[in-house]
């Protein structure tokens, strides 16, 4: 029996699983579900942990240089900065502002991080449904969301004039405010909505459950990390994250919720920079609220509804195929190797049934009109119909 008939199992390939079961569409909240829910709930677990490890990292040696800076420079006394231990209200000099926002925003590449390995899939699925940061979007919604923001923050500043103080540190504190700030209101986004989100989401097989778990606990840490004691800007800072969480479902992206985020924080501080206020730190302390954030809350509610509306008049993508972990994905490189090997074994299996079988001792076959071929050292044989070469003299 010939060896081309088998079709051998080619050596060291890895073992040949199932793929992915379905091939239904999943929300950017849902799509870590179908490798965190079951057996796979402690990735979720676990990145969630790995976030808030992060978070307190950054911030204790990150954050405590500007701290550190800003008494070796005199510009905090140490009376200073016990008052602010006691008072949780610590002054924001230029030190410690960027140092606070460069805290937060080195927890973005450990978003990317963590869900790389922990639930194995491409890091760009963090940033949207297509695998990417849609810049394209992002830039169609900023030449409108930025614009809105800045008249917003105007029109809170004539609400409540202040004398406005222009100085060398104002013009640093404003220079940070515009250059470190967006990466600031970005990295909380990843963490948040990218993080927490996906990642409480991923224990639920349920779309519609998975949004409401991986939303409340999203929007829960987001709240605490900004530790207010005042209940209005509690629930202010929940609704914030609730309301990012909607507008990222509805756009299948991180996209719109960093450039709202990045403009609120920017077109507010600015104003609190010229004037001085963000010199004496924010105070998020009982009584420092009030009925008035209903105003700011009700403001982000409009400006989502309009995201959500251009993101379905754009047809935005909003769905994902379910994603693929590394190991799968060297699976099917695995299948997709073995199939082209037994597809080549085939095919010669086929050529070789298709050549005629030669007999042991026959000459082989010579196509009609061709002479054979001439043994070495004897005269050409004379081509069929030609007249022989007349003798040489």
């Amino acid at each position: 029996m010939s060896n081309h008939s088998m079709t051998p199992t080619p050596t060291g390939s890895a073992p040949l699983t199932a793929q992915p079961p379905g091939s239904s569409r999943l929300t950017y909240d849902h799509a870590l579900s179908p490798i965190g829910r079951g057996k796979g709930w402690w990735r979720g677990l676990l990145y969630i942990a790995f976030l808030i490890a992060g978070f307190f990292v950054t911030s204790m040696t990150i954050g405590a240089v500007g701290i550190l800076i800003s008494t070796l420079t005199g510009e905090l006394s140490q009376e200073a900065l016990g008052e602010a231990v006691e008072s949780g209200v610590i002054p924001m000099t230029p030190a410690i502002f960027v140092t606070n926002n460069l805290a937060l925003a080195a927890l973005l590449p450990l978003a990317y991080l963590g869900q790389r390995m922990l639930f194995g899939v491409k890091p760009g699925t963090i940033s949207s449904v297509t695998g990417r940061f849609r810049w394209a979007w992002f830039r169609k919604l900023a030449i409108v969301i930025v614009p809105v923001f800045a008249v917003y923050s105007a029109g809170l500043f004539l609400l409540e004039p202040a004398e406005i103080n222009i100085d060398g540190t104002a013009m640093l504190m404003l220079i940070f405010v515009l250059l470190t700030t967006p990466f600031q209101a970005a990295s909380e986004e990843y963490v948040a909505r990218g993080g927490f989100q996906r990642a409480a989401g991923s224990w639920v097989s349920s779309p519609q459950l998975s949004f409401i778990v991986g939303t409340a606990v999203s929007a829960a840490l987001f709240c605490l990390a900004h530790g207010a004691g005042d209940w209005w800007l509690i629930g202010y800072y929940f609704f914030f994250g609730v309301i990012m969480s909607v507008t990222v479902k509805y756009t299948g992206g991180l996209e719109s919720a960093v450039l709202i985020h990045a403009s609120n924080n920017v077109m507010l501080f600015i104003p609190s920079v010229l004037t001085g206020q963000l010199n004496e730190g924010i105070d998020r302390s009982e009584g420092a609220g009030g009925p008035i954030m209903l105003l700011p809350a009700a403001f982000l509610a409009i400006v989502a509804a309009f995201v959500i509306w251009r993101a379905k008049k754009e047809n935005i993508e909003t769905t994902t195929a379910p994603l693929v972990t590394a190991k799968q994905r060297r699976e099917q490189e695995a299948r997709a190797a073995y199939e082209f090997y037994a597809q080549q074994q085939a095919q010669l299996a086929q050529q070789a049934a298709q050549q005629p079988m030669q007999t042991y001792g026959d000459a082989p076959a010579r196509p009609y009109g061709h002479a054979p071929a001439q043994p070495y050292g004897q005269p050409p044989a004379q081509p069929y119909g030609q007249p022989p070469h007349p003798p040489r003299d």
